[in-house]
């Protein structure tokens, strides 16, 4: 365990002792915590509360989910809220820019499943081709109304058998709003200021601003349609400094030399905006009969950055950018989930039949380019390319209570899921070979996807599953859950998981789980391909690297094989203790091996590569990479988690600190490839600072202290969050070496969240508040060529804390 965060753990397990005391000399609230909430996740039972569970649960309610909420995105209001979530920002990437994933417990974005309502959340259409976990393909969880949310449940344990593929990590489920009535609107605005060190600048953008507004309608008695609407739009910022990278030009002309000292990349975030809308409704039809039906609906338009192209660079025609050129990508992203069911109670069984749909479409454009090879007639604006992900499904769910001596909760069900997936190619000109024969051909930071490389898929997936609980004693609780799956691509898999919990005592109990879990390759991993301009080996420059499906022919030159299904094995041990009512502390102790990891390959680059790829007519790239199962890995954990409620000041103070630990390591490396020996027998198929990053891309630790305190007319929220030591590779060949590759240590971060609350009357209420209050960035890059691109890309972007700084905002909430 890493000495920075003993203390701290020391910390959370003495601070219950001394808060039970304190709760003896303070009256209490009448608010139950949240560990007493009744959660949907993690036990189909009824009534079952977070601290009762057999596994850890984290459940966060609407005024925890709203304070998170400053920027509007999901995906930060999560990293903010747990600690075992963290949602890095991602710099020059492309379409990276506009959809980014979650990471729960360290894991890979695709290997936490989302739940709406207890319903599967469809992932997105496009795979992740850039960011530390490249070759995945994560739920887009900022295309969710963040207005719709009434609270949120965070599953901390493998659950493949009980919900099926993807929940490796765990599970989280966002539990839409269902209030009968009433509403409630909102504005906020806010940007970045911030003190930006690389160029000794003062700086104010991303200026955001947020409209939602929500109504509930009763329908009968104890029916609702709860429905709403959001839009957001975001300025972009600028964090990349001064650059002296004229040298990584071709030909590093005078043109090139001139630029030098000037701010000529993107680093930062990408301009968006987003509409959305939701609904969700219930309505009774008599007789143990209710009719549901929820949906989400977003359209997204963003902005990705790609690198900047030299006056003197093949890539550039001067005489359309006589000082070169950034090209600029647009995503524009359409995502839909709609689902209806039916809930019977019959004969003492409790139906749940439902149907579901979900969408997302991705169509990617680029502007501010060119086309070299096509010279002075080159078109500056393509379409490179459409991607269309749909996911429609029925399912059937049954819950009973039964008694044989003791009370048994069972449930079965079953699943049919239909999967698309569709790739369109981009204009011709996007992708065109002209006949200047000495630039490369296609659009800049594309090429378009050529027709021939278009990918039309689909498969069906079925499953049933069994899932039985049972308080055997009043002390002991036990859990068995089994699941068959049959895919049409990748056969068919059984799933399993054991659980118990032991009482000791009405305040303190022990559990554990057993489970395994299978995790087909998602569909688009199996068709998605597109290039992108990214680092050579060295770092000396830029190369297009193409990124395969494995069953392509080139892909397999250089040693693709079929994909494999990931399978894994989670074990997890705990404990929860409630010294007094108010009080809450957990502990919970995980591993989880995965064997079979699909991993992106690094670009397989050289120049015995580059001849190939010129023998066989494909100048338009550098370098191939593709999907594979590369890895085995144990990710090893320990989750502490402390809450503490109580009344203070005429109002009531909620004490939290959560802190996560987490380590993963590789234990094996499937890097054998016969045919890739053929092109160039140096090659391998992961290099090691591939292998470096896949086992230092998180924070190994993760702290978050909050005090939070609402009386009558006031609200105050204090947020510490700590992120702990990272380490990435280095262009930088003076920087040191740790376990064989050039590495630079990046020391751990504090940010500091606060936000004033204000009552002005019983329906409105104002807000004023700053994320990252401190303005504190991560530790900088070493200041040398390779390694920030001459001084352009000042920071490393896998820190979850970002490279934007201090961000302050103002809301106004009005409720009727």
């Amino acid at each position: 365990m890493h000495k920075h965060v003993l203390p701290p753990l020391f910390l959370l397990a003495a601070l219950p002792a001394a808060l039970a005391q304190a709760q003896e000399l303070i009256p209490q609230g009448d608010t139950a915590a949240a560990i007493d909430q009744v959660t949907v996740v993690g036990s189909r039972a009824r009534n079952r509360t977070v601290f009762d569970s057999a596994v850890p649960i984290d459940r966060f309610g609407a005024r925890e989910v709203q304070n998170a909420l400053s920027s509007g995105e999901v995906g930060a209001a999560l990293q903010a809220l747990a600690p075992s979530i963290n949602f890095p920002r991602i710099e020059s990437s492309g379409a990276s820019d506009s959809v980014r994933g979650v990471q729960l417990r360290g894991l890979a974005p695709d290997q936490v499943l989302v739940l709406i309502n207890g319903k599967r959340r469809h992932a997105s259409s496009v795979l992740d081709t850039e960011s530390s976990f490249a070759g995945t393909v994560p739920v887009d969880v900022n295309a969710i109304p963040p207005g719709a949310i009434d609270h949120i449940e965070i599953l901390r344990d493998g659950a493949g058998a009980q919900y099926g593929s993807d929940a490796v990590a765990g599970v989280i489920n966002i539990v839409l709003k269902q209030q009968r009535t009433g509403g409630s609107a909102s504005v906020s605005y806010g940007a970045n200021h911030t003190d930006f060190k690389p160029s000794n600048d003062t700086k104010t953008d991303g200026q955001t601003k947020i409209v939602n507004a929500d109504y509930g309608v009763p329908l009968g008695d104890a029916g609702f349609f709860r429905f709403g609407a959001e839009s957001r739009s975001r300025n972009p910022t600028q964090r990349a400094g001064f650059s002296d990278a004229g040298w990584t030009s071709w030909n590093y002309t005078p043109a090139d030399q001139a630029l030098d000292g000037k701010v000529v990349f993107k680093s930062g975030d990408s301009p968006s905006h987003n509409n959305y809308a939701f609904y969700n409704a219930l309505l009774p039809l008599g007789d143990g009969v209710d009719a549901y039906s929820f949906a989400t609906a977003n359209k997204r338009k963003s902005d990705g950055s790609a690198y900047f192209r030299y006056p003197g660079d093949p890539s550039n025609v001067t005489t359309v950018y006589p000082n070169g050129y950034r090209p600029v990508t647009h995503g524009d992203s359409t995502d839909l989930s709609v689902v209806a069911g039916l809930r019977i109670a019959s004969g003492g069984w409790n139906w749940d039949l439902s149907a579901r749909h979900g969408s997302n479409k991705f169509d990617y454009d680029v502007s501010n380019s060119l086309n070299a090879s096509l010279g002075a007639q080159s078109p500056t604006s393509f379409h490179l390319a459409s991607f269309d992900y749909r996911q429609n499904a029925v399912n059937a769910d049954l819950t009973r209570e039964l008694n044989f001596g003791v009370p048994v909760n069972l449930a079965i069900g079953a699943e049919y899921i239909r999967e698309t997936y569709t790739s369109s190619p981009g204009d011709a000109a996007s992708y065109a070979a002209g006949a200047i024969t000495d630039a490369p051909p296609g659009a800049q930071a594309g090429p378009g996807l050529r027709p021939q490389d278009a990918f039309d898929g689909s498969r069906n997936i079925s499953a049933v599953y069994i899932d039985i609980e049972s308080d055997i004693t009043k002390q002991l609780l036990v859990g068995a859950a089994a699941r068959y799956s049959d895919y049409s691509d990748f056969g068919s898999a059984s799933t399993g998981k054991l659980s118990a919990r032991y009482k000791f005592t009405d305040q303190f109990l022990l559990r554990a789980s057993l489970s395994n879990s299978f995790r087909a390759p998602a569909l688009v991993q199996t068709g998605f391909r597109f290039s992108t301009l990214n680092f050579n080996s060295d770092g000396s420059g830029l190369q297009t690297a193409s990124l395969l499906p494995a069953s392509d022919a080139l892909a397999r030159a250089f040693g693709a094989q079929d994909l494999k299904p990931e399978k894994s094995t989670n074990l997890s041990l705990g404990l929860a203790w409630k010294p007094a009512r108010n009080t809450s502390f957990t502990l919970d102790g995980y591993r989880i091996k995965i064997k079979d990891r699909i991993t992106r390959t690094s670009d397989l680059q050289s120049d015995a590569a580059t001849a190939y790829l010129a023998g066989i007519g494909r100048n338009d790239i550098q370098s191939v990479a593709y999907l594979a199962n590369l890895l085995d890995t144990t990710t090893t954990g320990l989750d502490a988690v402390l809450n503490h409620d109580l009344s203070f000041a005429g109002g009531k103070l909620d004490l939290n600190a959560a802190l996560n630990l987490n380590k993963t390591r590789i234990d094996a490396v499937h890097q054998s490839s016969a045919a890739l020996a053929k092109i160039d027998p140096e090659l391998t198929v992961l290099t090691d600072t591939s292998l470096f990053r896949i086992r230092n891309a998180s924070p190994k630790n993760k702290l978050v202290l909050s005090a939070d305190w609402q009386a009558a007319q006031w609200g105050l929220l204090a947020r510490a969050t700590r992120f702990g030591p990272l380490k990435d590779f280095s262009y930088d060949e003076d920087a040191e070496v740790i376990d064989g590759v050039h590495a630079q240590r990046f020391g751990a971060v504090w940010t500091l969240d606060l936000e004033a609350q204000y009552k002005l009357t019983r329906q409105l209420t104002l807000s004023l508040g700053a994320d990252n209050i401190l303005d504190r960035y991560p530790q900088r890059v070493r200041e040398t060529n390779n390694a920030t691109y001459g001084g352009a890309l000042p920071y490393n972007f896998i820190n979850p804390i970002g490279v934007n700084g201090a961000y302050f905002y103002a809301r106004a909430r009005y409720t009727f």
